[in-house]
C-alpha cells in the first residue's frame, strides 16, 4: 500500500504489555506490516478485560491488535525465525525476556517499553496503573479532599508509554534514514506519567511551594442536568459574561462572588445557586449556549452516549471491521495517507509471514535541511503557534529529539502560560517573586517552552502576517493549537503554505476536531475528558464525575501531535509529499479507553464509578498512612498477592478469613477488606509500606506529593531533572521527557526563551528578511519587546 505513511516498514511486536502492543498497532494503522510475535499459549493480553459477550474474546486486545498478524515465534523453523528477525525494522522487546531476541539486523530499531526501566531503585517494582500514577503525582491530585485520592481510570499510562515508544521509534528511524543504523529506544511508563503530570513538582523546585490537596484552584465546577452532567469552567475575565448567559445577572454584584477571591472561597455556595437554576437544562443545549458566549464548558459524555453522539457520527469517526464489529476511529487524520485497518484482531498463529531481506531504503527522498543539530531530529525547523499547554508539548518533544521550534508570539495575545488574564499568582514564580518581567518567570511557561526561540510577530498586522509566510516557508513543520479557521483567517492554512513549499506538514490540534457540531468548542484538559467519556469512569460510588490531574489529556494532545507530525514526515521522507495533519484531542484521547468504550457499545451498559475500586483486583485502593495527607496505593491482582500481602502485613490469618479466600470472597466483602488494611496502615509510613510490599512482590506506591516527585529517587537515578539557566527566572531542575534513544538522545540544551529573546535572529536568519526589512518591521509595529498593555 504505498500510498501509506508508514509503506514498506516491517514491525515485530514481541512485547506483552498494552504499552508495546498499542505502540504496534499504530504502526499498523498507518501502512507497516506488524506482526505479533505471541508464546505459545497466546499474549496476555488475550485475557485482559472487558470480554466481548457474544464472542468472549478480550476487547482489548481487539483494540490494541487489529490490523497485524500472529505468530508463534517458537512453533517457526529456526530458518524462518531468524529470517523474519533479521528483516526487521522494528521490533517490540519482550517485557520479561528483552534479550531473548537474536540475529537483528544491525539497521533494527529495537523498542523496550517498562514501568521503572531495568535500572535504578524501582527497576524490579511491580508497576500497574494505580502505581505509576501514585507516583506521578497525578493522584495526589484527584478527588475530594480528607478521602482517598483517585488513581484514574483504565489504563492510561500504559497507552501514554506505547504512544512515546511511537514517537521514539519513529524518530530513531527518521535518524537511521538520515546517518544509518539502528538503536535502542528506551520508554518507562513513571516517566511518561511524569512528564504528563509535572506542573506542580516544577511549581514546588520554583517556588518552594508546598501543595495541599484543598490548595487545588481549577476555576471549575459540576451540575447535574436533566440528562447528564456539565463542566462548567468559569475564569475570572468570564464572570460576568457567564452570569448574563445564565440569567444569574444579580450574583455579579454579590458580596459572596464579586471578588475572585472571596468567589473561589464560596465556590461550593455558588455552584449550589447554579445547579438550582440551570440542574433543569438539557446539557448539550447548556453546553452550546455557554460556548456561544466563550464559556468553556463539556457534557461528561457515558461511554454509551459516545456510539450515537452526532458529532462523532458526523465526522465519520466510528469505524467497522470485515465482520462487522465497531472500532474506533483514527488518533488523528493525515490528508495525504489516512489511517487504514487491514483487519480484525489475529487468531493465535493466523497467516505465514515471510519478509525477504531486502533493505527498506530505495526511493528517499532528501528534504531541505536546517543547520546540524543534536538528537535525531537534528535539521528539521518547526514553527509554533500554540499557546498553552498541548500544542507547545508537541513542539517541546520534537524540540527534544533535535528540531529547531521556532515560538511565535503575539504582542497583544500573549501565550496564557505566560501572563494570563487573572490576578497574578506568587506560587508561580520564583521566590514568589513575579518580578519586573513575570512573564519571563512564570515556571508554566518556562516549563513548556525548553529548547526553543521566541519570535514575536503581531499576525493582526499586514506586515507580521507577511513575514509569518516567509517564516513558515524556511519551515518543515507548522504546529497550530487555535480553534479552527484562525489559519484561514491569517492566510497561513496549509493550501496557502503548501503554495510556498510543496513539502509542508502543517498540524492542527483541535479539541474536536476541524469539523462537525462542536467542533468551534473550546475545551481544556479536564471539559476533554468529559468530552472523551473518561470522567464517567472516575469518582466516588454515588459521587460526580471526576477529573484527573492538571488537565491530564493536554500533554497528551501533544503527544498525539507528536506522533502525527512523525509519521508524516515519514512519508514525506520517503516520497517527498507534505500534508496536513488533523489531531482531534478528544477522539485521539479516547484511544486510552478504548476496550472500555467498546465493551459500552456493545452492552448497552455504562461502567459504575466505584472509587479506585475494580471488579478484577482486590484490594486496589488506597489506604490512610502517617501524616498529613498520607496514601499508600496497594493493588492486589490475584490470590498468590493476596497471601503476599496477608504475611507482609503479619497477619497469615487474614488469608484463612473465609471472607477473603477467593477472589470472589474479597470483592463481596470488600468493604470490610478495606478497614482491615487502612487500620494496619493508618500508623505506619506510606514510602515503608511500599518498600515492604514491593519486595513481598505486592503492588504498591506512596501516592507522591508534587514534593516528592519533584525528588523521586527512580526519576533522579534516570536523570529525569535536568539543570537549565534562565537569565530572568535564574537555574532550576527542569522535569524532562521519557525518550531515550541509545545513538541519537534527545536533551534539553536550553531555558525557554525571555519574550521575544530571538526576534531579530529568526527574521533574519530563518526568515531572510534583509536589515532594511527588519527595521521596518519593528517602525510598523509588527514586532515588539514586551507585551502590549492589555495583551
Amino acid at each position: 500500500m504505498p500510498d501509506h505513511a508508514l509503506h514498506g516498514l516491517r514491525v515485530v511486536d514481541a512485547s506483552e504489555s498494552i504499552a508495546g502492543q498499542y505502540c504496534a498497532r499504530l504502526f499498523a494503522d498507518f501502512g507497516a506490516e506488524v506482526v505479533l510475535a505471541e508464546p505459545a499459549d497466546g499474549s496476555v493480553i488475550r485475557q485482559k478485560p472487558p470480554f466481548s459477550v457474544t464472542g468472549g474474546d478480550s476487547l482489548t486486545f481487539l483494540h490494541l491488535n487489529s490490523g497485524k498478524h500472529s505468530i508463534v515465534l517458537t512453533a517457526l523453523p529456526e530458518r524462518e525465525r531468524e529470517a523474519l528477525l533479521a528483516a526487521a525494522d522494528v521490533v517490540i522487546l519482550p517485557s520479561s525476556r528483552p534479550g531473548s531476541l537474536s540475529g537483528l539486523s544491525p539497521s533494527c530499531v529495537t523498542v523496550d517499553v517498562t514501568p521503572f526501566g531495568r535500572e535504578g531503585p524501582r527497576a524490579g517494582w511491580a508497576g500497574p496503573e494505580i502505581v505509576i500514577q501514585a507516583l506521578s503525582g497525578m493522584m495526589f491530585n484527584n478527588g475530594e479532599d480528607g478521602r482517598e485520592p483517585l488513581y484514574g481510570c483504565g489504563d492510561r499510562s500504559s497507552y501514554a508509554a506505547g504512544l512515546a515508544a511511537y514517537i521514539g521509534a519513529l524518530a530513531a528511524l527518521q535518524a537511521r534514514e538520515e546517518r544509518g543504523g539502528g538503536q535502542h529506544v528506551d520508554i518507562t511508563a513513571a516517566e511518561t506519567a511524569a512528564a504528563t503530570c509535572f506542573p506542580h513538582a516544577f511549581q514546588h523546585i520554583y517556588s518552594g511551594t508546598l501543595r495541599t490537596r484543598a490548595d487545588r484552584t481549577n476555576p471549575c465546577g459540576q451540575i447535574l442536568c436533566r440528562d447528564g452532567w456539565v463542566c462548567i469552567w468559569i475564569y475570572n475575565h468570564r464572570w460576568v459574561r457567564f452570569c448574563e448567559t445564565v440569567g444569574l445577572q444579580h450574583l455579579i454584584p454579590d458580596d459572596r462572588f464579586a471578588d475572585p477571591v472571596i468567589r473561589r472561597q464560596n465556590w461550593v455556595e455558588l455552584f449550589a445557586i447554579i445547579q438550582a437554576h440551570l440542574g433543569g437544562e438539557e446539557a448539550e443545549a447548556l453546553v452550546d449556549r455557554l460556548q456561544r458566549a466563550d464559556v468553556i464548558a463539556a457534557k461528561s459524555y457515558r461511554l454509551t452516549e459516545l456510539p450515537v453522539q452526532k458529532h462523532l457520527a458526523e465526522r465519520g469517526y466510528w469505524e467497522s471491521l470485515p465482520d462487522g464489529r465497531r472500532i474506533l476511529g483514527p488518533t488523528f487524520r493525515l490528508s495525504r495517507t489516512p489511517r487504514r485497518v487491514r483487519g480484525g484482531p489475529p487468531a493465535l498463529g493466523q497467516g505465514k509471514v515471510a519478509w525477504d531481506p531486502r533493505p527498506v531504503r530505495e526511493g528517499l527522498v532528501q528534504a531541505p535541511r536546517a543547520a546540524a543539530g543534536t538528537g535525531p531530529l537534528s535539521g528539521l525547523r518547526v514553527m509554533e503557534l500554540t499557546t498553552a499547554w498541548a500544542g507547545p508539548m508537541a513542539g517541546r518533544v520534537l524540540g527534544f529529539l533535535g528540531a529547531e521550534c521556532i515560538h511565535i508570539e503575539s504582542p497583544n495575545r500573549v501565550n496564557s502560560w505566560r501572563l494570563n488574564k487573572e490576578r497574578p499568582n506568587p506560587d508561580n514564580f520564583p521566590a514568589g517573586e513575579p518580578g519586573e518581567r513575570p512573564y519571563d518567570r512564570s515556571f508554566l511557561f518556562n516549563s513548556q517552552n525548553v529548547n526553543k526561540l521566541s519570535c514575536i510577530l503581531d499576525l493582526k498586522t499586514q506586515e507580521g502576517r507577511a513575514i509569518a509566510k516567509r517564516l513558515a516557508a524556511a519551515c518543515d513543520v507548522v504546529i497550530c493549537n487555535f480553534r479552527p479557521g484562525t489559519l484561514a483567517k491569517l492566510g497561513l492554512d496549509y493550501e496557502s503554505l503548501r503554495a510556498l513549499r510543496p513539502d509542508m506538514i502543517v498540524a492542527e490540534l483541535p479539541a474536536f476536531g476541524l469539523s462537525g457540531p462542536l467542533s468551534n468548542h473550546a475545551a481544556l484538559g479536564p471539559t476533554m475528558e468529559m468530552a472523551a467519556g473518561m470522567s464517567s469512569l472516575v469518582g466516588y460510588r454515588d459521587g460526580q464525575p471526576e477529573t484527573t490531574g492538571p488537565s491530564y489529556l493536554d500533554p497528551i494532545g501533544g503527544f498525539n501531535t507528536a506522533a502525527a507530525i512523525l509519521t508524516a514526515l515519514r512519508h514525506r521522507q520517503r516520497t517527498g509529499e507534505g500534508q496536513h495533519v488533523e489531531v482531534p484531542q478528544v477522539e485521539a484521547a479516547m484511544h486510552l479507553i478504548g476496550g472500555e468504550i467498546l465493551s459500552a457499545a456493545e452492552t448497552g451498559q455504562d461502567p459504575v464509578r466505584d472509587g479506585n475500586r475494580l471488579p478484577h483486583a482486590a484490594p486496589h485502593d488506597a489506604f490512610p498512612c502517617a501524616g498529613h495527607e498520607s496514601w499508600v496505593a496497594i493493588a492486589v491482582r490475584d490470590d498468590r498477592e493476596w497471601r503476599d500481602l496477608c504475611q507482609a502485613m503479619g497477619r497469615d490469618d487474614l488469608s484463612a478469613d473465609p471472607r477473603f479466600a477467593t477472589h470472589a470472597d474479597r470483592k463481596r466483602h470488600e468493604d470490610e477488606l478495606t478497614a482491615v488494611i487502612a487500620a494496619w496502615s493508618c500508623d505506619r509510613d506510606a514510602q515503608a509500606i511500599a518498600d515492604q510490599l514491593q519486595s513481598a512482590g505486592v503492588p504498591a506506591a506512596a501516592v507522591q506529593k508534587p514534593r516528592d516527585v519533584a525528588q523521586d529517587c527512580q526519576l533522579s537515578h534516570r536523570g529525569f531533572f535536568h539543570r537549565l539557566a534562565h537569565p530572568d527566572a535564574g537555574e532550576h531542575p527542569h522535569p524532562g521527557l521519557p525518550f531515550r534513544l541509545s545513538a541519537t538522545p534527545g536533551s534539553q540544551r536550553r531555558a525557554a526563551p525571555a519574550f521575544g529573546q530571538h526576534t531579530d535572529d529568526v527574521l533574519a536568519r530563518i526568515a531572510g528578511l534583509s536589515a532594511e526589512e527588519i527595521r521596518l518591521a519593528w517602525a510598523t509595529k509588527a514586532t515588539a519587546t514586551a507585551p502590549l498593555p492589555g495583551g
